[in-house]
């Protein structure tokens, strides 16, 4: 019963932060979002099912040809429910995760020394915006954005896509997962899941140069969908 109160009492929290950030950056509000959930429980904060959903991101990279040798950028890492497996997986330094929540990566740096992997010696970064201006020219050969552009209003989708270039070389892939809104846009009553229709992300892709396809083969148990994103043209 005392679980379920604090749970009760979280959610509460979340739905009064909207008052508290309702005049500034949508940003800045996830983020506290993401302060109240962690405190409650860094696996919760990230959305639960935290094996299930874990292995279901490493499975899918791995049938999309992900190998030890790559490299992956885990945009939105929370506190590493997939990143324990990539970190595990892929050579020493080939993992980088950031996240805009200071809280979920230090319960993420937690659960990696639990997991005794600090010596795959990953990258683990707190995201200050979405323009990828400190990465200086690192590339990736694969993103994966699970559980992040359901939570961004669209013109931070809009500058995400009009930057995500510059961490990616001509073969990149970047997978994201988003909430289908068949023909119309909207989002929760806690305004931290939207929806959006997959031609309106596909055109906005276009925009900037992406090419934006969906992949059918994600079994996610929220309904989540995926997309692939590919540089239409070299943009280097």
């Amino acid at each position: 019963m005392g679980s379920l109160i604090a749970k009760w009492f979280t959610r509460l929290r979340v739905h009064l932060l909207q008052y508290r950030y309702r005049n500034r950056p949508y940003r800045e509000y996830y983020a506290a979002v993401m302060r109240v959930r962690t405190a409650y429980d860094p696996k919760f904060a990230v959305g639960g099912r935290w094996e299930e959903i874990g292995r279901l991101q490493f499975d899918f990279l791995r049938a999309r040809g992900l190998q030890p040798t790559h490299t992956l950028l885990d945009f939105g890492c929370g506190s590493l429910r997939g990143g324990l497996h990539f970190i595990r997986y892929l050579e020493p330094g080939h993992y980088t995760g950031i996240d805009i929540s200071p809280e979920a990566l230090a319960a993420g740096r937690q659960f990696l020394a639990q997991a005794g992997l600090e010596d795959r010696k990953p990258v683990l970064r707190l995201s200050h915006g979405l323009t990828f201006d400190d990465f200086s020219s690192q590339r990736f050969d694969f993103i994966l954005a699970q559980s992040v552009l359901t939570h961004m209003p669209r013109q931070d989708i809009e500058t995400l896509f009009a930057h995500v270039h510059k961490v990616m070389h001509p073969a990149t892939v970047f997978y994201a997962t988003f909430f289908d809104g068949g023909t119309r846009t909207y989002t929760s009553a806690d305004r931290t899941n939207f929806h959006y229709p997959f031609p309106l992300l596909r055109d906005l892709g276009a925009k900037y140069s992406l090419r934006i396809t969906r992949d059918p083969d994600y079994p996610h148990p929220r309904k989540q969908q995926m997309m692939a994103i590919r540089l239409l043209i070299d943009q280097q």
